[in-house]
């Protein structure tokens, strides 16, 4: 029985949400950073990345939102869709998001990513 409703949230489409509340993660990025050389020219690839984030580093901490009825919904699914992104949502994940977003006043989608971020590390 549990694996035909496994199967049911599987086939079920992902909920969507609004597509800011999604960011790359930066661990290759900074990783990558500590790494260059030390002289006035970086690597292409690092300098094409640095372009494509260049909103988000002026912004970053305007891009985070309040909580959200909607996001905090979204997280009873059991796949999320955050404009081309998809999230599986795991739930033994759930209720750690649910508790750092009340703890940070931050939206629940975006306390998800950075618990599974967190743990996937």
């Amino acid at each position: 029985m549990a694996s035909a409703a496994a199967a049911i949230d599987q086939a079920a489409p992902p909920k969507p949400v609004e597509e800011s509340l999604w960011w790359d993660s930066f661990v290759t990025l900074f990783e990558e950073l500590d790494a260059a050389p030390l002289s006035s020219d970086l690597p292409n690839r690092l300098v094409e990345k640095l372009k494509n984030n260049h909103a988000w580093f002026l912004s970053s901490v305007s891009g985070f939102r309040p909580p959200s009825q909607v996001s905090k919904a979204a997280l009873d699914s059991p796949q999320i869709s955050i404009g081309s992104h998809r999230l599986s949502v795991k739930p033994e994940l759930k209720e750690v998001a649910l508790r750092v977003g009340a703890c940070l006043c931050l939206d629940e989608v975006q306390s998800y990513i950075l618990v599974d971020r967190s743990y996937c590390a």
